[in-house]
């Protein structure tokens, strides 16, 4: 049997160790969290509680790493990798900004580094992409942030910026910083993995156009409704001729289906030789993330082939799609 290890006991990291306490196809052999209260929160034997990030790596055959940063998050990784572990994680900042290395480290040593529960939440992104990117992928777009969705669905019906993030807070959907979601950050690291899965080059972040949600006025949801459209917050990445990338609020009109997803919700359009497709499931809060990170503990010890082949990043600047502009406001029709 699989002896796991879990590094983070957050919300992510607590969420999993939960639903793993009943699995019959691993066991949780040792933990580590940063503070103890945590240990007592989830009722954790103490013989499962590792001294250090040594202990644990040393004891088991796959880490699942849960404590967000990158920092510490990355040392730990190339620990566990260096010594032949295979490694899950959930950090899309980390990937993002760290994706090419990790990747090249797991295959000197013949290790697996899955990461889908690092886009999409209980909607298995990177799964389907993986699926799809055996043809070609034409263009990708979606909402990736469940968080400023949320946010924006409350502005559309008139609810100040300010409140709307207050309730995102209080049922647990935005963190005490929402700084990240806000400012576009957090679904552009996705779409930088996304961009990496399919075209084997991670773009930093600081070479395409992000915008944050922001820059969405009472004027602006005004010119949406006129349109007949509705403000949401998207990633686009089109690989036709060449890469072009955006992240920001967009008019969408209210027949798309993307209009159409609310509140926590997120979503993805693949467009490619497979024809169309939309992917859609809940994005925010602890168990999709949780169940993501089972699911990438699950291909691991069944040895799925889900590996993904970084070679590089793109450093040079990104161009913007075409998307036409009223007063101020991007307007995208999508396919569907």
């Amino acid at each position: 049997m699989k002896r796991i290890g879990i590094v983070g006991l957050g919300t992510v990291g607590g969420g999993f160790y939960e639903l793993a306490k009943e699995r019959r196809e691993f066991v949780i052999h040792k933990v580590l969290n940063r503070s103890e209260s945590k240990y007592l929160v989830h009722n954790v034997k103490s013989q499962a509680i590792a001294k250090n990030i040594q202990d644990l790596i040393e004891e088991v055959d796959i880490v699942v790493e849960t404590v967000g940063g990158t920092d510490f998050a990355y040392k730990l990784i190339k620990e566990a990798l260096k010594k032949g572990k295979n490694v899950v994680t959930a950090n899309k900042a980390l990937i993002a900004s760290k994706g090419v290395e990790i990747m090249r480290l797991a295959e000197k040593n013949n290790a697996k580094v899955m990461f889908g529960a690092s886009v999409g939440g209980g909607m298995p992104a990177l799964r389907n992409l993986k699926y799809h990117s055996y043809g070609k992928i034409k263009k990708l777009y979606g909402i990736l942030n469940a968080t400023s969705n949320f946010i924006l669905s409350k502005m559309v019906n008139g609810m100040p910026m300010e409140e709307a993030v207050k309730i995102a807070q209080e049922k647990g959907y935005a963190e005490q910083d929402p700084s990240d979601d806000i400012n576009g950050l957090d679904a552009a690291r996705k779409a930088s993995i996304m961009c990496g899965l399919v075209s084997k080059r991670i773009p930093k972040l600081e070479s395409f156009t992000i915008e944050p949600i922001t820059n969405v006025n009472v004027k602006k949801l005004e010119y949406a409704k006129k349109l007949k459209s509705v403000v949401k917050p998207i990633i686009y990445i089109s690989f036709e001729e060449k890469i072009k990338m955006f992240v920001g609020p967009v008019a969408i009109p209210k027949y798309s289906r993307i209009a159409r997803v609310d509140k926590t919700e997120n979503c993805l359009v693949i467009e490619g030789e497979s024809g169309i497709n939309f992917l859609s499931g809940v994005g925010a809060g602890q168990n999709p993330t949780a169940f993501a990170v089972m699911a990438d503990v699950l291909s691991i010890i069944n040895d799925e082939n889900m590996n993904v082949d970084f070679e590089s990043y793109i450093d040079s600047r990104i161009g913007e799609p075409d998307l036409d502009t009223f007063e101020g406001l991007k307007i995208f029709r999508p396919s569907i």
